[in-house]
């Protein structure tokens, strides 16, 4: 049997949201399908550890949450569709305000709202013109995102600010984590080491000296050479000439050619058989050192193999 290639351990997310939790209180970024790792199943772990806050980036994504965890506190992170404010009001999501317009349309409903102020980064939020909207009582809290690690003076702006308004504050993004006191709302610290990424060798070739292997021959055998086929190319997330190391049997590989959609080469010797297992991160490859041999964020990476079915 062909095993799966993609592995969630949820152990490691329970320690990663309980490192935060050690130093923080913590709101959840759970968009796009908890980045990939599936809203249902992180929700549910945060659930049982008594985590209520989450972001998202649609109502759609709030409203799953809540059908599933009712007591949960959801913000939604983008811009709010006038249309969808009879949805927010019947689920309890909790949106943001951006500009003016939104605090406007918030306030004639009566939604209680997050004030989110730009410190630099100009996706969303208010470069000005908040201090005109903080007091009023729709605002429920305040927060930020920071983007780079130039990020201090971002957080003290904002605990300021939280301070002198007397409203709750929390700072988004993982670089703030260890820098302040207040409500981090985090993803990729999260899901850091809980996914592991695993294929097969589903036929072997053996080559002679000149013989090329893949689309447009681009290697060339420098000997007798054997070349293992495993089951995952670029419709997996592998970069098309990715050559980074694999591990089969507690040994070293190279992936070698160019990759095709569904299968790429590795370059073996006799120890390897058909069917045998192939990391190429997980307990023995760090993920960072795939991220930087794939050429690849973290985030790409997550949503990239992410992709795979679920299995934990």
């Amino acid at each position: 049997m062909v095993i799966s290639m993609r592995i969630i351990n949820n152990e490691v997310l329970r320690k990663n949201i309980q490192s935060i939790l050690k130093t923080n209180a913590v709101m959840l970024v759970v968009k796009d399908n908890a980045y990939g790792f599936g809203i249902c199943n992180v929700v549910n772990i945060a659930k049982a550890m008594h985590v209520r806050d989450f972001a998202v980036k649609s109502v759609s994504e709030g409203t799953f949450i809540k059908m599933i965890y009712k007591e949960a506190n959801v913000l939604i992170l983008g811009k709010i569709d006038p249309k969808d404010i009879k949805e927010i009001k019947k689920y309890n999501l909790i949106p943001t305000i951006n500009d003016y317009d939104d605090y406007l349309l918030f306030k004639e409903n009566q939604i209680p709202s997050h004030l989110a102020i730009d410190t630099g980064m100009n996706r969303f939020g208010m470069k000005s013109g908040y201090l005109a909207v903080i007091n009023d009582s729709i605002v429920k809290a305040i927060y930020t995102h920071c983007y780079d690690d130039n990020n201090s003076t971002k957080i003290k702006t904002l605990e300021r600010l939280s301070k002198n308004y007397l409203k709750p504050v929390h700072i988004g993004g993982s670089v703030a984590y260890g820098k302040t006191k207040e409500m981090l709302r985090v993803g990729r610290i999260i899901y850091e080491n809980a996914l592991y990424f695993y294929g097969q060798i589903v036929n072997i070739k053996h080559l002679k000296k000149g013989e090329t292997i893949g689309y447009d021959g681009v290697y060339e055998a420098k000997g007798t050479e054997i070349v293992g086929i495993c089951n995952v190319g670029y419709s997996d997330g592998l970069n098309l000439f990715y050559h980074g190391s694999v591990c089969i049997h507690g040994a070293y590989y190279s992936v070698i050619g160019k990759c095709c959609m569904d299968h790429c080469f590795i370059l073996i010797d006799d120890n390897v058989k058909i069917l045998d297992e192939v990391e190429f991160f997980g307990k023995t490859i760090p993920e960072d050192e795939f991220i930087k041999q794939n050429r690849m964020t973290k985030y790409e990476m997550f949503l990239q193999i992410n992709k795979q079915g679920l299995t934990n």
